[in-house]
């Protein structure tokens, strides 16, 4: 599911979503958040909308618009939705600024896909960037990142950093065991990369690795519980929102009633 405003954030959003939909084989639902006649703007929209035709997958577009604070959540549990693509931007450039765009994403048991106003490449998923740290949460990463590889073969790259903590190298160590147990059995295409803990914050980082290997699309995953440089600093996904135009982020919480495809 996408939700649009026909402007060329909401142009960029349904044309990531077409792509997503490729790429799971799923019908996109188009969900408007004015009340505007529905109908093709820009070029982009309607390239989106004509792939999808060639590709013979559905696409359904709702006259009306939901309220999002009342309907959207239950709007997307009644369609059965494994992800919603939005579009945000600095306040006043889009429908949804970052910290809207963010309420939403924490809400949701489904994954969010949040991008800017840049188009999707056409290689875009062929590398997707895996981020994993010491928490048990990581292990949900693990699993949406191996859906990419078996609808499109895309290889993942685990990015991991170093910790001096005993306990959380010992922690990380698990979540990269585990990982790798999944990789192997499922023959996912996989890389390994440990970076120095001077990075700082790895979801941050992950955006400059992605430069240097062509990768298109980040696996993140929000903060459920605060810690001090949570409080002082702000939270990972408040930092990496910021970038989405740069490359799309697909956030997950860190919850225990997630939405997880059939294998």
């Amino acid at each position: 599911m996408v939700l649009t405003d026909f402007s060329l954030y909401g142009d960029a959003a349904v044309s990531h979503a077409a792509a997503m939909a490729m790429i799971f084989r799923a019908e996109l639902i188009i969900v408007p958040l004015q009340n505007k006649e529905i109908k093709p703007y820009r070029t982009a929209f309607l390239n989106a909308l004509q792939v999808l035709k060639q590709q013979q997958l559905p696409v359904v577009q709702y006259p009306n618009t939901l309220n999002i604070k009342k309907d959207l959540y239950a709007f997307a549990e009644e369609q059965e939705v494994m992800m919603l693509i939005l579009s945000a931007s600095s306040k006043g450039e889009s429908f949804f600024s970052y910290g809207s765009a963010l309420r939403i994403v924490k809400k949701m048991r489904i994954p969010v896909l949040v991008v800017g106003k840049t188009l999707p490449r056409q290689d875009a998923c062929q590398k997707i960037i895996l981020t994993l740290d010491y928490l048990i949460y990581a292990k949900e990463k693990s699993l949406w990142a191996a859906y990419f590889n078996r609808f499109y073969q895309s290889e993942i790259y685990i990015l991991s950093k170093q910790y001096k903590d005993e306990y959380l190298r010992y922690k990380l160590y698990e979540n990269i065991t585990y990982t790798k147990r999944l990789y192997e059995n499922l023959s996912v295409k996989y890389q390994l990369h440990s970076v120095e803990a001077s990075v700082g914050n790895l979801d941050l980082y992950a955006r400059l690795f992605a430069k240097q290997i062509g990768a298109g699309l980040i696996v993140s995953m929000t903060t459920n519980y605060l810690d001090v440089g949570d409080i002082l600093g702000g939270t990972t996904e408040k930092k990496t929102i910021k970038h989405v135009d740069e490359i799309p982020y697909l956030y997950i919480n860190q919850r225990d009633d997630l939405y997880i495809l059939c294998t």
